[in-house]
């Protein structure tokens, strides 16, 4: 029987966010891979995970643990960032362990799968989209069962030559799928960021629905473009577990717009009202999917935040990024949710292709203005499978493609910008990215609200270290 050890990379919180905010970083489940070990799981296979980055394991620490078992087939997720590290990691199993095969799937292998089998001369085999399937199959096929032309989204090598299958649809019914392995991780060395919790950082993640049909042009739609949701049973029995094992008071429901259909998400919040778990939960959506009955019956049904990407306060850049909304909506769904006494985090973008300066300080002074709670603003980043990657690429507007660099805390982060919009300094908008936080958390009915909020010696450490940061980057320390 081929064993399989599924494997979150080492990627480090300050790989990730940069020396001066790693500590306000999240580390959170890989639930696509505790996904792909339920599937295995259930078809009887001997399946492990490996989470680096929450069990505080560095490459050679990976590469050890891998190494005191013996493995068939070791297949490890792969998002953009990464793309150093997992190379680094490849190279090392490869080295150590020459017998075991190697599978990678995620965001960026999807996007790029002949590519990354180029620059990645180690992979063995790379899933392209939902593995939950293909992973099966591949197990099956390593084991003689079937052969490996036969499996849909599945990349490989054959003697020296790239092969990419037929496509594999996406699931059209997610509740088929078992619920994600969560007794494989570490759930207790898990936490979310302070600006997505309430007392405690441990809040774990369900994931309600998959796909979005939007059109913006920074998302490259990993999980399609048809939002499927689970059931509300299965999303009740996944939250009753999460309570009753793993003692939690608060999850994330995620899903790129959780509010999309209106009977789901009313049907949703009554069954939380009538279950009575007493379990506080936070989303993502968008401006114009509620309204002030739905934020009502989510407020009633536990949820005490929503994080809305609000991206521009420009209605140029809005337009240009066909995000579909206006600026009034966004103030006016603002409003709406705050009366409803459901806390905001705006997420906004800087860096967007054809953005001024006069423009990104819009932005930030819009974001002021609709004074969210929490406010995160990130480096435009086009990532490989997105519209704006591929109208860059072919304007000969990107800077390089070194993956690596790839990321949205660049002006925190020790990295090059891919993208530097037309007129501009890669300078400048690394410092507009600490500007903008400074600007927004430097205020003082801010300072204010969050000493209010100080319930516990850890809010003021919170507190005291999120301020000092700002203040250092303002005297050109940091």
């Amino acid at each position: 029987m081929i064993r399989t050890l599924l494997i979150n990379p080492p990627y480090s919180l300050e790989e990730r966010y940069g020396r001066n905010i790693k500590q306000f970083g999240a580390v959170t489940e890989p639930l696509g891979l505790a996904y792909l070990a339920a599937a295995l799981e259930g078809a009887g296979r001997e399946v492990a995970i490996l989470d680096a980055p929450a069990l505080g394991c560095d490459l050679g620490m990976t590469v050890e643990k891998i190494t005191m078992e013996k493995w068939d087939l070791v297949g490890v997720t792969l998002l953009t960032p990464m793309f150093d590290s997992v190379r680094r990691l490849l190279g090392e199993i490869r080295r150590q362990a020459p017998h075991v095969l190697i599978v990678v799937g995620g965001a960026h292998a999807s996007a790029l799968p002949e590519r990354t089998l180029a620059e990645i001369p180690e992979i063995d085999f790379l899933c392209i989209g939902e593995g939950e399937e293909t992973i099966g199959e591949l197990v099956a096929a390593l084991e003689g069962v079937t052969s490996l032309s036969e499996i849909s989204g599945l990349a490989f090598r054959h003697h020296g030559e790239i092969i990419r299958n037929r496509g594999r649809g996406f699931l059209k019914d997610i509740d088929g799928l078992p619920k994600p392995a969560r007794h494989l991780l570490p759930m207790k060395s898990y936490q979310l960021t302070a600006s997505r919790t309430k007392g405690s950082t441990f809040c774990p993640t369900i994931i309600a629905a998959r796909g979005c049909p939007f059109d913006c042009q920074y998302c490259s739609h990993p999980a399609g473009r048809t939002f499927r949701h689970h059931s509300v049973e299965r999303i009740i029995d996944e939250l009753k577990e999460l309570k009753d094992v793993y003692q939690a008071t608060q999850v994330n429901l995620e899903a790129d717009t959780l509010t999309l259909k209106r009977i789901f998400i009313k049907d949703l919040c009554r069954r939380l009202i009538e279950e009575e778990l007493h379990v506080q939960w936070t989303c993502e959506s968008r401006v114009d999917t509620v309204d002030a009955e739905i934020l009502s019956l989510m407020k009633q049904a536990g949820c005490w935040q929503i994080s809305y990407g609000v991206e521009a306060g420009v209605q140029r850049l809005l337009d240009s990024i066909q995000k579909g909304v206006t600026l009034e909506k966004i103030r006016e769904t603002f409003l709406a949710t705050k009366r409803a006494g459901i806390t905001i985090r705006g997420f906004f973008m800087l860096g967007l292709p054809t953005e001024t300066y006069a423009e990104a300080m819009e932005t930030i002074r819009f974001a002021m203005n609709l004074d969210p709670l929490w406010a995160q603003f990130t480096i435009t980043i086009p990532y490989p499978g997105t519209p704006m990657f591929n109208e860059l690429l072919a304007q000969g507007k990107l800077r390089h493609e070194n993956w690596s660099h790839y990321n949205t805390w660049g002006g925190w982060a020790d990295r090059r910008l891919p993208h530097v919009p037309v007129g501009r300094t890669e300078k400048e908008v690394k410092e507009m990215q600490k500007k903008a936080l400074r600007m927004f958390y430097l205020r003082p009915k801010m300072i204010w609200r969050f000493l209010r909020a100080i319930s516990s010696l850890r809010d003021v450490s919170k507190y005291m270290r999120g301020f000092a940061v700002l203040v250092k980057t303002a005297l050109k320390f940091g």
